[in-house]
């Protein structure tokens, strides 16, 4: 799930950088640590809202519980 996690959220996020962490070894709770230029002018809700989008039905059932740390990657 965690390298599925990974992947998904790099096809979403061009450019991001990306930190997927399993928090309990058992595959279904995670840490999400994503800075990326898409969320350059947009709120932490939206930010997060994104990710929630991006990671699509398994939030909730397959992935139990996500924490989410969110900024925007300014352009360099």
């Amino acid at each position: 799930m965690q390298a599925w996690m990974e992947s998904t959220l790099a096809q979403a996020f061009p450019g991001a950088r990306i930190v997927v962490t399993d928090t309990t070894g058992g595959g279904d709770h995670f840490e999400v640590d994503i800075t990326a230029p898409q969320f350059v002018g947009i709120s932490m809700i939206a930010q997060h809202r994104a990710v929630y989008a991006a990671l699509g039905e398994r939030v909730g059932y397959e992935i139990h519980a996500i924490g989410l740390k969110t900024r925007p990657l300014a352009a360099a």
